[in-house]
């Protein structure tokens, strides 16, 4: 049986994006694996992580890191903030990763589920018609897709209807959502948590712990993070 992986968020997670991809007994040229975009910054290898994705054939959608490194490649040097500083050493490679994730879809509509990063814009059918900066961003719809993080409001996917599963990435501080049409893969792996995926053909989860933290979250903004499941 030929199978499907779609893999969460990675953010340079290189040893554990290997290990899931073994985990799942990846068969080369028979399966076929998909990952929900933020492959890059935060974590320790981001072009470990590009140079796998390549050598495996991962098929992957943009994610609001990627689009992060892209206006930072379009801004001259000499004007960078400490913070782009930063995502460029943490990178290593800028340029050469924004060659290759400057080719990556905002969404890829596969046989078994839609793959998005962030989410789809409620009340909308056509995905050519949806504010790209909602798609790398959404995770709460306030009715007009101007305030898109915002506790007080509503999930996104429980304003929506859909044909198929969407699968989608981007709200780790939300956690691992399994539910027969959203599957929410981001369970934190660079903040020291879990990396997830879903094979829709055995309808199973897989997972793999991560081996440290990487990044810090800020518990001042998210205090609730460390005791959500993955």
């Amino acid at each position: 049986m030929n199978r499907t992986l779609f893999i969460g968020d990675v953010h340079g997670c290189l040893n554990e994006l290997q290990e899931i991809v073994n985990l799942f007994g990846y068969v080369p040229h028979k399966d076929t694996i998909y990952q929900t975009g933020d492959t890059i910054n935060k974590g320790p290898d981001s072009v470990g992580v590009i140079q796998f994705i390549l050598k495996n054939d991962i098929h992957c959608v943009r994610g609001n890191h990627e689009a992060r490194l892209l206006r930072l490649v379009d801004t001259p040097k000499e004007i960078w903030t400490d913070k782009e500083k930063k995502m460029a050493a943490i990178i290593q490679e800028p340029e050469w990763v924004a060659s290759i994730v400057s080719q990556w879809p905002l969404w890829i509509d596969t046989p078994q589920a839609l793959l998005v990063h962030a989410g789809i814009e409620p009340g909308k059918t056509n995905l050519s018609s949806m504010d790209p900066n909602l798609l790398l961003t959404i995770r709460t719809w306030d009715g007009c897709g101007k305030d898109l993080d915002n506790k007080n409001n509503p999930a996104w996917y429980d304003c929506v209807q859909w044909p198929k599963p969407i699968v989608f990435g981007h709200w780790a501080m939300k956690g691992l959502l399994n539910v027969p049409l959203f599957k929410g893969l981001d369970s934190g792996c660079v903040y020291g948590r879990s990396l997830s995926a879903w094979c829709p053909e055995e309808d199973r989860l897989y997972s793999v712990p991560a081996k440290e933290v990487y990044s810090e979250v800020n518990k001042k903004k998210h205090p609730y993070f460390a005791t959500l499941k993955t």
